[in-house]
Formats: C-alpha cells, sequence, structure tokens
C-alpha cells in the first residue's frame, strides 16, 4: 500500500494519504482546511545495505553517511 505525501496550497500543511494500491483514485482533502487544491510532493526515501566489511552504508552516496566519500564514517567523524 503506497503512502503519499500531499501539501495544501491554501494553508500549506503538508500531510500523507494511505492507498490501497498504486493505481488507486480518490480525492484528497487537506486535514486542516478542508480544501481540496493540494499537490502531491516529492518523496524521498533512503535505503541500507551492507557493505564488503559489512557494515552498512547509506545508499546517497559511496560514504557511511550519504554526504562525503569517505569509505567509513571514521574517516569524516572524530
Amino acid at each position: 500500500m503506497p503512502i503519499y505525501e500531499f501539501v495544501c496550497k491554501p494553508c500549506d500543511e503538508v500531510f500523507e494519504v494511505l492507498f490501497r494500491s498504486a493505481g488507486e483514485r480518490k480525492k484528497v482533502i487537506c486535514p486542516r482546511c478542508g480544501g481540496d487544491d493540494v499537490s502531491k510532493k516529492l518523496s524521498l526515501f533512503g535505503t541500507r545495505t551492507a557493505g564488503e566489511d559489512g557494515a552498512s552504508r547509506g545508499s546517497a552516496g559511496s560514504g557511511g553517511c550519504g554526504s562525503c566519500t569517505a569509505s567509513s564514517c571514521a574517516g569524516c567523524k572524530p
């Protein structure tokens, strides 16, 4: 079941809506103001994979935290 994130244009409320399937169509209503002028946000997600040394690394980059290129967090954290 996919969860989509929306933002209400009139009141800037950010909220999530659960759909039973990716193809389901339903009218999305803002829980704060009840308006229907909403747009789907681009939601980003992260995954973790085990590296060759068994340590987990983020998927955003080759480094441990995803924001650097060190092979482990020991390379960028004291």
